[in-house]
Parts: C-alpha cells; sequence; structure tokens
C-alpha cells in the first residue's frame, strides 16, 4: 500500500510522506525472479554436499525448490565479494589469472562426461607454477571456525570442492581466500592436493551418474533436510516438467557424457519412471 498524506515542514513547505512497504516488495521483485538455476551435471561446488541424493536429484533435472529471497541476496552478495577480492589480491600485484585466456571464460575443468568444476582463478608462482585460487565469503562465527580448524574440518564440502577441482585440473595446492562479511578480515589457507580424497570423490560422483546412492536422512524433519534444494522433488515427489531418460529410473550416465537405459531405450523413455533414492539399509 502507497499512502502520500502531505504536512508541512517547519519552512512552510509541503512534503509528501511515502509509507511503501519496500521490505515486501522487494522480496516479492526476488520471488518473481525466474532466474535458470539448473545445472545438470555434477558441479565441483555441489560434491561435498553430505547428501548425495540431493546431488543425484539435481543431476537428472528435478526441479528446485525455490530459495527464499534471503537466500538468492546472499549468493548475490558472495558473487559480487567474489569480484572485490580479486581487485584486492591485484592491487597486492598478485597474479591472478581469473578467466581463461584461450576462452576469455571462467576456467572450466571436466572428467567422466559429466562432472565439471568452475575456478575462480588460478594464481601464477615465481617460477610459473599454478596453484587454484577458491575465494569464500563467511560471516563471522564461520570465519572464526576456519581460522581455527582450518578448512577441511571447518567447512568439509569446500575443502571436497577445491579436491576434486584441484584433481581435474592436475594442480598441486590451492589458495584458499576467505573473506569475513562482518569485519571485512582475510583469512588464508593452502590446502595440497590429496590423491586418496580426489578418488573417493571420484567414486562418489560415479555412483550419482548411476543412480545408485540413498537419501542422508531417513526421515524429511531432519535437519540436514530443512533447507534443501531438492527437498520437493526427494519428499513430496515433485516430478520434472519433462519426461526424459536423464530423469527416469532405468537409465545410467556413461563416462562419454551420454546416457544409456537398461530397457534398451536410444532417444527417448519408452517405460519412463522417475529415478528415486534407493531405501537406506
Amino acid at each position: 500500500m502507497i499512502t502520500t498524506p502531505s504536512h508541512s515542514t517547519s519552512n512552510g513547505c509541503t512534503l509528501k510522506k511515502i509509507d511503501i512497504a519496500i521490505k515486501e516488495m522487494i522480496d516479492e521483485a526476488y520471488e518473481r525472479d525466474s532466474e535458470d538455476q539448473e545445472r545438470l551435471y555434477i558441479g565441483a561446488s555441489g560434491i561435498g554436499n553430505a547428501c548425495p541424493a540431493a546431488i543425484a536429484f539435481g543431476f537428472r533435472g528435478f526441479p528446485e525448490t525455490p530459495p527464499k529471497p534471503r537466500t538468492k541476496r546472499i549468493f548475490r552478495d558472495g558473487r559480487r565479494i567474489e569480484w572485490d577480492v580479486i581487485k584486492d589480491l591485484k592491487k597486492a600485484k598478485v597474479n591472478v589469472l581469473e578467466v581463461d585466456p584461450l576462452t576469455g571464460k571462467q576456467w572450466e575443468h571436466r572428467t567422466c562426461g559429466h562432472i565439471i568444476g568452475h575456478a575462480d582463478g588460478l594464481i601464477e608462482g615465481a617460477k610459473g607454477s599454478l596453484s587454484l585460487l577458491e575465494i569464500k565469503s563467511m560471516n563471522d562465527a564461520r570465519w572464526k571456525k576456519c581460522i581455527k580448524e582450518g578448512v577441511k574440518f571447518s567447512d568439509r564440502h569446500y575443502y571436497d570442492q577445491v579436491q576434486l577441482m584441484m584433481g581435474m585440473a592436475s594442480l598441486e595446492d590451492c589458495h584458499f581466500l576467505f573473506y569475513n562479511k562482518n569485519t571485512s578480515d582475510y583469512g588464508h589457507e593452502v590446502i595440497p592436493f590429496s590423491e586418496f580424497d580426489y578418488e573417493a570423490l571420484l567414486a562418489k560422483a560415479e555412483a550419482i551418474m548411476r543412480g545408485d546412492v540413498q537419501r542422508v536422512a531417513e526421515t524429511e524433519d531432519d535437519w540436514r533436510c530443512r533447507g534443501c534444494f531438492r527437498f520437493d522433488a526427494c519428499w513430496c515427489d515433485e516430478l520434472p516438467k519433462r519426461k526424459t531418460m536423464r530423469s527416469c529410473a532405468n537409465s545410467v550416465a556413461e563416462h562419454d557424457g551420454s546416457w544409456s537405459c537398461t530397457n534398451g531405450c536410444i532417444t527417448e523413455c519408452k517405460d519412463w519412471e522417475p529415478w528415486r533414492p534407493k531405501n537406506r539399509s
């Protein structure tokens, strides 16, 4: 509602007072935002999700539970902070390669046909060696936890992300730079590549490609399910808009980037049934 009652100031000027529910208007604008969040691949940024079923639902094209307006703004702010951090690195004369010079786009690496990672950039050392650059923004409590415990123990999904990226890009280490949104302080950790962790993540991704995964939780009221972007698909049986081989329970993802059907379908599903996670044993 917009009301504009007139009132006079001490100098006799007449002003109009505007009473607008601005917060609600902004939230509604974000709710109308139809930005497509669909990623039909297994991303390095998501591989650390504790629930492989959630990753699989996204990979197979099941609908996303729309994020709340506040969540969308958090993501927006995180992207903006990444750009500011890149500027700070260049200001400090750090040789940052934020885009692939061959494509002019963000660094991208692929493996197994369906696993893709996008890097925030690369850092070039004094002798020409390259390291992965990963930038994260955090609130004060999370930032302090990361400083105290290290990325591997404070934010395992971030650790898994950079391990998968390093493995795909054949890099030996990662400069993990984390920015405190409350205080503007920086944290920095050099994470070495672990072949063991990389192989474990590849095994996890390949199980997702086969569809051979379970939910992390036994019931929908589990705290790990609250806020999950695949909650409606997982617990409310929300289906994709189109019935394709990707979302069918009879199909598996192949290493050449294609899909194959155990029923022999080639281009379209003749006996489509929605993919579901396997029951917890």
